[in-house]
Order: C-alpha cells, then sequence, then structure tokens
C-alpha cells in the first residue's frame, strides 16, 4: 500500500523539509479528526465553531479541509525540486505522480466500502497491486523486468476483473464515489501536471484562470431547463446536475455532493495557491523576509476573498473562487506564524503533538476513519441493536455534563486517543509515505 521509511532516532530532518509544514498538517489533521467525531452530531449537540456553514459563509471547521490541500500544494514544491533534476528522474516522478493518485483514490473507496468487505473486495488488492507495480526497481538489476512489477500488474487486474464481474453489487450499494481523500488525489494529480509543464507565470495563470472560469460557470450557467433539485441556491444546481448525471447515485446524501466534480475545480487552485508560497519558501530571502511575506500576501488574500464575497459568496459546499482566495490567505497567515515561531526563533515544544500527526498525516486520517466506522457499527444483539459510540457517549460523557459539552469531551477524547496511537511511529522515526 505504501512506503515506510525508518529513519534512525537521532537523524536530522530530512534537508529542504520545513519543520512548521508538518506542525501546520498536523494542527489541520487533529482539526479534521475533531470536528468529524463528535459524541453526537446536529446543532444541539455541537459548538457553531465545530459545525460546518450549511450554506453560504464560513465557520472554522470549514477551514480545514482548504488547509490541507494548501499543505498539499507547499509540500510539492519541496519534493518535486528534490526528484527532479534530469531526464530519468522526470520519468520516475510521472510514475510517482501517478500511483499516489490512484492509491490516494482507491484508499479513500476503501474507507467508505468499510466494512462492506464485498465492497473493499476489489480496492485492497488495487493498492497493493499499484504499490507493487510501480514499486522502484533497484540500481543495477540486470534483468529486463522488475518482478514485482508483474506480480503488481497481475493483482492489479484481478482486482479491475472482480470489480467487473461484481459491478451489479456497487451499483445497489450505491458507494459514495466523491470524498476527502478522492478530491486530494483529484487535485494533486492535476496540479503535479501544471508544475511539470508550466513555469511560475504559467502556474500564477492557471490559478486566475481556474478562480475566474468557475466564477462564470458557476453563476452564469444555468442547469438544464425543467432540472429541479433541493438545494439552497441556484450556483449548486449545476453541480448536482454534472454529479447525477457523472455518477448517478454514488452522492453524498446532502446535495450539492461537497466534493462533486464541477467545485474539484478550485480545489484545485487552492493547492496551486499553495504551490506559489512553496515557491516563495524557497526563494533566496531571508527567513524573516520570507515569515513576514507569507503573512502580508495572506492578509491581502483574505481582503481580495471578502471582497469576491460580495459578487460570488463565500460558500464550502461549492468551493466558491472566493472561498477559494479567503481560506488560502487564512492558511498562509497560519503558516506564517508557525514558521515565525519554529523555523526562526526555534520555539518548538508546544508543537509536539501537532508533529506527530503531521508526519503522518494520510495514515492518521485514514486509521481514524475506519476507527470511527468500527464505533458506529450496528451489532444485532438480543433485545435489539447495540452501538458502541452511543453506549460510550452515554454513559462516559454525557452522564456527567451537557449535550455540547460532552460531545466536544468525545472528540477531544478521540483526538487524544489516536495521538497516542501514533506515538510510537514518531518515536521510532517510522513515517509512512503514500
Amino acid at each position: 500500500m505504501s512506503q515506510t521509511t525508518a529513519v534512525p532516532a537521532a537523524s536530522p530532518a530530512p534537508r529542504g523539509r520545513l519543520d512548521s509544514l508538518d506542525v501546520f498538517r498536523g494542527i489541520t489533521i487533529a482539526g479534521m479528526i475533531l470536528v468529524n467525531n463528535p459524541g453526537r452530531g446536529g446543532k444541539d449537540y455541537v459548538y457553531w465553531p465545530l459545525d460546518h456553514e450549511k450554506w453560504n459563509g464560513c465557520t472554522p471547521t470549514d477551514l480545514v479541509f482548504p488547509f490541507f490541500l494548501f499543505i498539499v500544494g507547499v509540500a510539492m514544491t519541496f519534493s518535486f525540486r528534490k526528484r527532479l533534476t534530469g531526464p530519468a528522474d522526470r520519468g520516475r516522478l510521472y510514475a510517482q505522480i501517478a500511483r499516489r493518485t490512484l492509491i490516494l483514490f482507491f484508499l479513500g473507496l476503501t474507507m467508505y466500502s468499510f466494512p462492506d468487505w464485498r465492497l473493499m473486495a476489489p480496492y485492497v488488492p488495487g493498492i497493493i497491486g499499484l504499490s507493487l507495480f510501480f514499486h522502484e526497481r533497484p540500481a543495477g538489476y540486470p534483468g529486463r523486468f522488475w518482478p514485482m512489477t508483474i506480480v503488481g500488474a497481475g493483482v492489479l487486474l484481478g482486482a479491475i476483473a472482480y470489480f467487473g464481474v461484481d459491478f451489479a453489487y456497487f451499483q445497489k450499494a450505491a458507494l459514495r464515489v466523491p470524498g476527502v481523500l478522492q478530491r486530494i488525489a483529484v487535485c494533486y494529480c492535476c496540479t503535479a501536471a501544471i508544475l511539470l509543464t508550466t513555469g511560475l507565470r504559467g502556474r500564477v495563470a492557471w490559478v486566475v484562470g481556474i478562480l475566474v472560469a468557475y466564477w462564470v460557470i458557476a453563476l452564469h450557467v444555468p442547469a438544464p431547463q425543467g432540472y429541479t433539485a433541493e438545494l439552497e441556491g441556484s450556483p449548486g444546481l449545476l453541480h448536482n446536475w454534472i454529479d447525477e448525471q457523472v455518477l448517478g447515485n454514488h452522492l453524498y446524501g446532502h446535495r450539492p455532493d461537497p466534493e462533486g466534480i464541477l467545485s474539484t475545480l478550485p480545489a484545485i487552485a487552492t493547492v496551486l495557491l499553495g504551490v506559489l508560497v512553496g515557491h516563495w519558501l524557497q526563494s533566496g530571502r531571508s527567513r524573516e523576509e520570507k515569515a513576514a511575506g507569507l503573512f502580508f500576501a495572506g492578509v491581502l488574500a483574505i481582503g481580495v476573498g471578502l471582497l469576491m464575497d460580495k459578487g460570488f459568496p463565500i460558500n464550502k459546499k461549492i468551493w466558491s473562487s472566493s472561498y477559494a482566495v479567503y481560506t488560502a490567505g487564512l492558511a498562509s497567515c497560519g503558516l506564517a506564524v508557525c514558521y515565525w515561531l519554529i523555523d526562526i526563533h526555534g520555539i518548538r515544544r508546544w508543537a509536539w503533538p501537532f508533529r506527530v500527526f503531521g508526519t503522518n498525516a494520510i495514515v492518521v486520517y485514514f486509521a481514524s476513519s475506519i476507527g470511527a466506522r468500527i464505533l458506529v457499527y450496528r451489532w444485532q444483539v438480543e433485545g435489539g441493536e447495540f452501538i458502541l459510540k452511543s453506549w460510550l457517549y452515554e454513559h462516559l460523557y454525557l452522564s456527567w455534563t451537557d449535550g455540547k459539552f460532552a460531545s466536544l469531551a468525545y472528540a477531544l477524547s478521540y483526538v487524544t486517543l489516536w495521538l497516542l496511537l501514533m506515538i510510537p511511529l514518531y518515536r521510532k522515526r517510522i513515517f509512512v509515505k503514500i
């Protein structure tokens, strides 16, 4: 599924790696786990900052996903610079991009399939097959074909064949195809293609072009005449129509799907804005100038996003252009603060828990999501159903405090649990790279 890199405990961070970026990523992942796992959902049980805005507007919860995509863009500039040193490296990089894109997408489908093993059947071997197929052949290997490539191709073809044979069950189960990991995969792939084919000016042009084009499409291109859906605003109608035409019933219950097809365009722009910040961090400026530039650009983007809100309201569900710019500005300010504290002044003790999360971000997100599904699984017992999460919430939290605080306490406990589970990996310097 992935590559596991074991690094001696005493070794420094890899050259070119930003400690502050790992910490900022860890803060974001901790936020993801926190907002996704309240003791009980609904406005009566969740404090306003820990719930998504219903339509237009933005809560702190609505910042989590764009922050992560922004971080993906920043990190790509560092990882690509290290790998892109010649024609041979470019070929390996293309293979790495394909591998990571497909594995992330399959991980998302696996997560949504769990615990239905019949639905999971094609995705788990698919991940294994991809890992083997794209496994890099050792330098100096004498044979023309690396055996792992052949085995991986066979496993992957078997997974595809199984999916085709059992496609009727996939359709009947209405497995949701869009999702968080799936969007990360698509945005990563598209941004990588832009990075490999354009320079700095081209990347700026892509950001502006995507945001302007999406603004025009979302507000001025209507859904086909006669199409109706239960939406709270006309901009979402076209999004929902496109999703239904392409994905049918493989969508989120509340429409438009927050990770739908059309709204992935501005999400790519969010990653590209992170790429631009990554270029700035790799410039020849002093650290102090970099921090100041990050913060200034962030404040400017926040102001531009708020101005854009007047014409195209800030909206997480359809990832409006104003939302992309506004959240990127806040992310830039947040990264600037982390950079100033950690990389400039060396104030690191407070950040240790977030570094634990940030160095194995995808692993902890995937594992915590699977854990959450186990906790809400309906076990058939004598006299009815048993749901472990409900039992824990009622007996360990709701028994001594009110609903909202009990719900928050449960979420904080869940974050703490995964921090404790990830500490051994961090102490042994085991970082799993997808």
